[in-house]
This record gives C-alpha cells, sequence and structure tokens, in this order.
C-alpha cells in the first residue's frame, strides 16, 4: 500500500467514524435527552440544532468522499460502492440541509411535528449509508 493510500483510508475512516458517531450521538443521546428535559418545548431546540448538524455531516461526507477513490479498499468490492454510499449519505445530508430545514423554518413553530418523520427517515438511511461504507471499506 502507498503512501497516498495509507493517507487516503486514514481520511476516509476517521471521516466516517466522526461522522457515524455524531449520527448516533445526536439520535440516541442528544436528541432523546432533550425531549426528556423539555418535552413539547424539545422541538424549537432540535429545530435549532438541525441546521448545525446537516452542515457538519455534509462536510465529513464532502471530506470522505475523494480518498473512496484513492484508499485502499480489499476484498470483493473496489471503491465504487463505498463511493456510492458516501455520496447518498452527502447528497441526503444536502437535501436535509437545503430543502428539508428551509421547508420547517417556512412552516413555524409546528412545523416539527410535520417533519420530524421525515427527518427520522432521512437521518436512519444516512447512518444506514455510513455505517455500510466504513464497514465494506474494510472487507
Amino acid at each position: 500500500m502507498s503512501v497516498l493510500q495509507t493517507g487516503a483510508t486514514v481520511v476516509l475512516d476517521t471521516a466516517l467514524g466522526v461522522w457515524l458517531g455524531s449520527i448516533i450521538f445526536f439520535s440516541f443521546v442528544a436528541a432523546p435527552t432533550t425531549f426528556d428535559v423539555l418535552g413539547d418545548d424539545a422541538g424549537q431546540v432540535v429545530n435549532a440544532i438541525f441546521p448545525k448538524y446537516y452542515a457538519f455531516g455534509g462536510v465529513l461526507g464532502a471530506i470522505a468522499f475523494p480518498p473512496t477513490f484513492v484508499a485502499d479498499i480489499g476484498g470483493p468490492l473496489d471503491g465504487t460502492v463505498v463511493s456510492v454510499l458516501v455520496l447518498g449519505g452527502l447528497a441526503l445530508n444536502l437535501y436535509a440541509r437545503n430543502v428539508l430545514i428551509p421547508k420547517m423554518d417556512r412552516a413555524g413553530d409546528d412545523a416539527f411535528a410535520q417533519y420530524h418523520k421525515q427527518s427520522v427517515v432521512l437521518n436512519g438511511v444516512t447512518m444506514l449509508a455510513v455505517t455500510a461504507a466504513l464497514v465494506l471499506a474494510h472487507l
């Protein structure tokens, strides 16, 4: 493995690991705790976090994507499947940040309930894509 491949693998693993960790922390610790403490007012807090959360995921996806073409991805797969998974997660984050969040903002305080299911699905699919990319990069 060349130095370039090693560096690309480290960048890919780091970006995907941090991205996955942020999704898990937000989904299973931060958001539920906010709802436990604030009840109905939690929607306002989570709505305020969403733009930064999705932007953070977008940055990590943008960092992870280029190394998929250089990293040493062995096993039965080349980097194409990993690239597609990273690109899919990135696209979902960009959609959430640039389409879903503005819809929520336009709808006002009642938007959280209306768009919550959509954000949960986007988040879950992104988590699966990032997890799969991380695992498949190491087969």
